[in-house]
């Protein structure tokens, strides 16, 4: 064998080698992308079903940020303030709270046919803190009512992945 070919072979075991140490080290980071990735599947598909415990299981707890953004094209559609005398009307305004019990309650009530879709889903982790990012469409009876991106912080917990914060942006039809 020449010494050309020699350098070659070594040089290649040693890249297998370097190769098959950085698949080893990222196996944990796959595994926990999974989960992570099944967390956002619980989430579709308890909508979907209309399956609270599902849905309210996914959260860290009771006080997560839950924050929609409105688009200016979305503001501009809303309707005039009412008069001042009729306080209890709510107002839409740029950045609206809530939270994830409210939103699960409304869907569970509503007699419609609900679904959010998911696609470009982009996921950071480290092993105990996540951020998701995707864009979404959510949809009453098949009709996509508003659209726009998503985000959310994970933590880890003893109990697994859990939701810690929802953002997300709104645009509506117009």
């Amino acid at each position: 064998m020449s010494f050309t070919k020699k350098i070659l072979l070594s040089a290649c075991t040693v890249l297998i080698c370097f190769q098959n140490v950085a698949w080893a080290n990222d196996k944990p980071a796959q595994t926990e992308t999974s989960k992570i990735e099944a967390i956002i599947e619980v989430f579709r598909v308890s909508i979907i079903n209309k399956d609270k415990p599902s849905f309210v299981d996914l959260f860290y707890n009771e006080t997560v940020p839950w924050l929609g953004v409105s688009s200016d094209k979305t503001l501009a559609l809303a309707p005039p303030p009412p008069p001042k005398e009729n306080k209890k009307v709510r107002q839409r305004t740029k950045v609206n709270g809530g939270n994830y019990l409210s939103f699960i309650d409304w869907i569970v009530s509503t007699p419609k046919a609900i679904e959010e879709k998911f696609w470009d889903v982009k996921i950071l982790q480290d092993g105990d803190i996540a951020s998701v990012h995707f864009k979404y469409s959510f949809h009453q009876d098949e009709n996509k009512t508003n659209w726009g991106e998503e985000a959310w912080h994970l933590v880890r917990t003893e109990q697994g992945w859990k939701i810690a914060s929802v953002i997300y942006s709104i645009t509506i039809k117009g």
